[in-house]
């Protein structure tokens, strides 16, 4: 395999960075895998990628990082991906993503809407080819098609590509931040104990990014990264109990529900009706799942299709193991999975 020495500097730089080395691993049969993959078990799009990367088989080094600040004994210990040296390997991949850094804050995540955000996972490093690619949509895409084996996400049927990809864009759409991040005036039913953890979660990563900025006075490229994500966590601390906002979030996405539900009907895709399994399957699987561990499957409890389409997504395999026993594993427990738990030991 061809290596970038510089390259793969930079990684073992932001690999430092992580305060357990245990947390680094070899994922597959090869010792020196090409991709690299910096992630969190907990992140949605992370676990976008990790499916595609279970799917493909391909092997990886995954380096699975802490991705909230929190108070310790000394002050704020900043999240593991702010820190100077993943911040610069991220900003390799700023120009290809053809935006400029986010500005804002409107729950989504999507670095076509919202901009680059300088301080978030998911991150790939492709060692033979020398590139970093960022944004959970871009890397899917990127994996498919650098290998198409054991199986392609993506149709090379016109017809058929454009539709997987429409909806990818519709989930890319999808306000993931406000639904786990806002609190509800309705009924806000996600987990006490991840509720605790947001009523602080943007102080503590707006100090962080204060404290990061003091450290790093001489280098521009990181008080420039830093203080545009201060701009977006500062709006998402603004709307946080904005009943207006987070009813509006929450009403897209049954809006969203309601569209998948006539697409489905239609069969125009998905593996529910016979299509190859997809890059929109894998992501409307995952998505799926969040939008259960939050405690809004009820959102589809009137849609039958979207309902048979969740029971068949959470029996795949690589779903089963990256986004519902990695959700189960790494974030506070949900009565909400108990049922789907059942169905990934199943399928496992």
């Amino acid at each position: 395999m061809t290596t970038h020495t510089p390259l793969m500097k930079m990684a073992a730089d932001a690999r430092v960075a992580m305060l357990d080395p245990s947390r680094s691993t070899i994922v597959g049969a090869r010792a020196h895998p090409r991709f690299e993959l910096f992630h969190a078990a907990s992140s949605l799009c992370s676990q976008k990628v990790r499916t595609v990367l279970s799917e493909k088989r391909l092997p990886y080094r995954s380096n699975d990082m802490l991705i909230l600040s929190s108070m310790g004994p000394d002050g704020v210990v900043p999240a593991e991906h702010y820190s100077p040296a993943y911040v610069r390997l991220r900003l390799l991949a700023a120009p290809a993503s053809g935006r400029g850094y986010v500005s804002g804050y409107s729950g989504r995540t999507s670095v076509e809407t919202e901009g680059f955000d300088p301080c978030v996972v998911p991150l790939l490093v492709d060692h033979e080819a020398g590139r970093v690619v960022a944004d959970s949509r871009r890397i899917c895409g990127y994996l498919d098609a650098v290998s198409r084996q054991p199986l392609q996400l993506v149709p090379d049927d016109p017809a058929a590509h454009a539709e997987v990809m429409r909806q990818v864009g519709i989930v890319d759409t999808i306000p993931n931040g406000a639904l786990l991040y806002g609190f509800h005036p309705d009924a806000d039913l996600r987990p006490g104990a991840l509720k605790l953890v947001m009523a602080t979660v943007y102080e503590h990563k707006i100090m962080a990014l204060e404290q990061l900025i003091a450290a790093n006075t001489d280098a521009p490229e990181l008080v420039a990264a830093y203080r545009a994500k201060i701009v977006k966590e500062s709006g998402g601390r603004r709307v946080r109990h904005d009943a207006a906002f987070q009813r509006a979030a929450r009403d897209q996405v049954g809006d969203l529900l309601k569209d998948l539900e006539r697409d489905l009907a239609a069969q125009s895709f998905s593996c529910l009706h016979g299509h190859p399994f997809s890059l929109a399957d894998v992501l409307w699987g995952v998505n799926l799942v969040r939008l259960n561990y939050l405690g809004l499957s009820s959102m589809w409890s009137g849609l039958a299709q979207v309902g048979r389409y969740f029971e068949t997504l959470v029996q795949r395999p690589s779903l089963c193991r990256e986004a519902i026993q990695a959700s189960v594993n790494s974030m506070p427990p949900s009565t909400y999975m108990r049922g789907i738990t059942e169905c990934a030991a199943a399928a496992a």
